[in-house]
């Protein structure tokens, strides 16, 4: 019987039939157009930065603009010398890249689950400096004009200042040529070697008409868009999870302003000196001395102004911080501020979201109408363990595991706020109402009498002595001073 042969083919051999096999492909037709490559070029180059100014307002950014626009600049300049070439072993080498930075953008988005635009900016920028190692088409040009206009949207929405505005104009003064030459690419016209052959389609006066006439219509069509009452998307900006170790007092109001055991930056509500509230004294000029759980009226001085944080809100209100219920005669206290007067909130494992309880005078909302408004603050300057909110929160993105909130419906971190913290909050908005005030009953519940109705006993036995002091004075000494009250 005839014994069959097997030839098993070497690696080496495999190797170089699929390397000959890459080497008789048809070769792409090139994009020989050098002002469309530099407009492109200097697209992504405006949305890199734009991003990276942009996210300075909401978190320390790593300044991926420093190495990824020179890096996207050589790349590009390789990719117009190399068009014609098959370039193979930098394909290979690019797609390995890509990989590597999807593993690195899988591990940042465990760590930041709720606010994914900075960890997806980051990989679409480390993409974009990859693949312009690799633009030989027009369709590769294309790709890299998308990721700008992307870019340039990520922008948007974590800019909070004026200083995203002229990269945004920026972008659409180049974006209009750079559309019209890839539209002449598109025709099969032949492409301009140089700027100064573009021709008439090109001039500076019809592109400034055109950009001029866009920005107008594009103002325009954004006054008479509606708005949405709320977010399509239920994810919200919030920063990484804050470790807090130790046992949480929720009693403790973290002031930096105050002196505690003689450090500064490390006082408690409690305070000592200026933090107390009776006796006169000086402010700090830079700190708010009533975010304590008492404020001293008798201080003197002025606040220097300063931008603590930043607000993107649905609509304009009061952010609530802190609320005192007892006059002490010279100034005001927190009197429920024990642990077991403040309720402890907890969030979920798998998310930064905790659900707060209905406030505690429920009538304020329960006859009314309310509106869903949505806000999100971004720390510039160190502050206390308080959280503003507009009333009535009902969900918190926060970074931390605990909050707390006491007996006047005011947050409180177990952590202070500092700088470049994100949260958002979703409250419950009453609308104003001045005929339903009007309405409003003054038979209190004991709980409104007990707490926020009391004079104390100086107070009012001072008040009533005086009252009836002003009504024995003699009748001529009212006339000799007519012009002054009775009390």
């Amino acid at each position: 019987m005839p014994a069959t042969a097997t030839r098993k083919r070497s690696p080496q051999k495999l190797i170089r039939n699929q390397w000959q096999r890459f080497q008789n492909l048809p070769l792409p037709e090139p994009e020989d157009s050098i002002p469309l490559r530099v407009l492109v070029q200097l697209l992504v180059t405006v949305g890199i930065i734009a991003t990276d100014v942009a996210s300075l307002d909401v978190a320390n950014w790593s300044g991926l603009s420093l190495w990824a626009v020179p890096l996207s600049v050589v790349g590009a300049t390789w990719s117009y010398y190399c068009r014609r070439s098959r370039n193979i072993p930098v394909k290979f080498c690019i797609a390995i890249a890509m990989l590597v930075a999807l593993a690195a953008f899988l591990v940042q988005l465990l760590n930041t689950p709720n606010d994914t635009r900075l960890a997806l900016a980051e990989l679409l920028i480390q993409l974009q400096v990859f693949h312009s190692f690799d633009l030989p088409r027009r369709k590769d040009l294309g790709y890299s004009m998308m990721i700008g206009l992307i870019l340039i949207g990520v922008g948007g929405t974590l800019s909070q200042t004026l200083a995203f505005a002229p990269l945004l104009l920026l972008f659409l003064a180049i974006a209009l040529p750079t559309l019209i030459l890839d539209y002449r690419s598109r025709l099969g016209l032949k492409p301009s070697r140089s700027f100064r052959r573009i021709g008439v389609d090109l001039s500076l006066k019809r592109l400034s008409l055109f950009l001029l006439v866009t920005v107008a219509l594009g103002l325009t069509i954004f006054t008479f868009l509606p708005r949405l009452p709320g977010y399509q998307l239920r994810t919200f900006p919030v920063s990484s999870l804050i470790e807090f170790d130790g046992e949480f007092d929720t009693s403790n109001i973290i002031n930096p302003g105050y002196v505690r055991g003689g450090t500064n930056g490390e006082g408690t509500g409690e305070g000592t000196g200026e933090g107390t509230g009776r006796g006169p004294g000086e402010i700090d000029d830079n700190l708010y001395y009533g975010f304590n759980s008492q404020i001293n009226q008798n201080l003197r001085g002025q606040l220097e102004p300063q931008v603590v944080m930043r607000i993107r809100s649905q609509a304009e209100g009061f952010w609530r911080v802190l609320a005192f219920d007892r006059y002490t005669g010279q100034g005001w206290e927190i009197s429920r501020n024990s642990e077991d007067q403040i309720e402890t909130l907890e969030r979920p494992g798998w998310a930064l979201q905790f659900f707060v309880p209905w406030s505690v005078a429920p009538w304020l909302t329960v006859n009314s109408r309310t509106r869903e408004v949505i806000q999100t603050y971004t720390i510039i300057s160190d502050l206390p363990n308080l959280v503003p909110a507009l009333h009535e929160p009902r969900q918190i993105y926060f970074p931390t595991e605990e909050l707390a909130i006491d007996a006047e419906g005011g947050l409180r971190s177990p952590v202070q706020l500092v700088e470049g913290m994100t949260y958002t909050v979703i409250s419950d908005v009453p609308y104003r109402d001045r005929t339903l005030l009007q309405q409003a009953s003054t038979d209190y519940p004991r709980t409104i009498r007990d707490y926020y109705l009391e004079v104390p006993e100086a107070i009012a036995t001072g008040f009533v002595s005086a009252l009836k002091k002003s009504w024995q004075l003699p009748l001529a000494q009212l006339r000799l001073h007519p012009s002054k009250p009775f009390i």
